[in-house]
């Protein structure tokens, strides 16, 4: 990864730059169309790092309210209590139909 191309977009023509190589994290992109400092490698990476947590925990985020409507049922009609592993496999049921 660190030797792969990155485009940056810069925030003031839209231009699009590229981190080459292994930059320092102090290193300056400085955009090729205006001249303007668009960001330090080490900003860029703080700003994707917290760009990929935040799809990462949208994604997870993300509930299927039909199987829990399904295995919230399933948890009802039991009359024994029952384990975590009854309760998913009946939403696997209910997702295979």
């Amino acid at each position: 990864m660190f030797n792969r191309s990155r485009k940056v977009t810069c925030p003031h023509c839209q231009g699009d730059n590229f981190w080459k190589g292994d930059p320092a994290p102090t290193d300056q992109l400085v955009c090729r169309y205006c001249q303007s400092v668009v960001t330090t490698y080490d900003d860029y990476i703080h700003a994707f790092i917290r760009l990929e947590a935040a799809r990462m925990l949208a994604q997870f985020m993300e509930t299927d309210s039909e199987c829990d409507l399904a295995m919230l049922k399933y948890a009802l009609s039991q009359q024994d209590s029952i384990g975590p592993r009854h309760v998913s496999r009946s939403c696997e049921k209910m997702q295979a139909n």
